[in-house]
């Protein structure tokens, strides 16, 4: 149990700071967004006034299909009120990070009691990039969220779960030699 919270807390660590080189300092995913109009957070305020998720069309009209062909299409995610600091944002980050690699230590320590380093780092990748590809292809495919970001941002799941494997791995071993 303490190699699985050791290493998990490493990886979710290494992550945290993987993140911050990713987005932060190269901004790689920003640059396939586009810039809106200076307009655009009054207009926001005015049509999504409430926290939520809207879907533009709505997918209750009666002819959302029409609707959706003719465009504008749009899914926003809105807190007209802001999201607080970022300090709260980086601490709450950090967690979903040391969970997600928990859960990827939970599986890992299940199934691969018998693998070597590789296989072990390989596992976890795979797992990691098969949860990316279904979350972030998907919100491209149903939600009409760029591929460009959704591409960008399956790059850095990808090579977060490598990160992830390659310490999880160190600290999740075989009980028999390989």
């Amino acid at each position: 149990m303490k190699n699985l919270i050791l290493g998990s807390f490493l990886a979710g660590l290494a992550l945290f700071f993987w993140g911050f080189i990713y987005y932060g300092i190269s901004g790689i995913p920003y640059k396939t967004l586009e810039t809106p109009a200076a307009t655009a957070p009054a207009a926001l305020k005015s049509s999504f006034p409430s926290n939520g998720t809207y879907i533009v069309p709505s997918p209750t009209a009666e002819n959302m299909a029409e609707l959706q062909e003719a465009g504008p299409v749009a899914m926003v995610h809105i807190r007209p009120e802001g999201v607080g600091s970022l300090g709260t944002m980086m601490g709450t980050g950090f967690v979903h990070g040391e969970v997600y690699c928990f859960l990827l230590a939970l599986i890992l320590q299940q199934i691969c009691k018998k693998s070597g380093y590789g296989e072990r780092v390989w596992f976890v990748t795979q797992v990691g990039m098969a949860g990316a590809f279904a979350a972030r292809f998907g919100d491209a495919i149903w939600f009409w969220q760029s591929w460009s970001w959704q591409i960008s941002n399956f790059v850095y799941s990808a090579i977060s779960a490598a990160i992830a494997g390659a310490i999880l791995a160190k600290f999740i071993k075989s009980p028999v030699k390989s």
